[in-house]
């Protein structure tokens, strides 16, 4: 149990800045059509985050690197 909660603090370090990309990501998108996610959603993201570093201590990483190559992949197809 100490481990997990461990790899849960830890995982936020890196959760909460992938959180904001995607968010801001999306945001950046919808203002052209006057769009906008509210901050409940950033939050769940991190909510989200949090409970696969909690639940998949050891997939959490390839979860991460999985989610970090799909905003890569978005953002060059965005044009960033």
């Amino acid at each position: 149990m100490e481990s997990r909660l461990i790899s849960l603090f830890v995982s936020l370090f890196f959760s909460i800045p992938t959180a904001v990309f995607i968010w801001l990501g999306i945001n950046k998108q919808l203002w052209h059509w006057r769009g906008f996610l509210s901050s409940t959603y950033l939050m769940t993201c991190i909510i989200v985050f949090a409970a696969l570093a909690f639940l998949l201590p050891k997939l959490f990483p390839s979860i991460m690197g999985a989610v970090w190559r799909g905003i890569v992949r978005v953002g060059r197809w965005w044009g960033w």
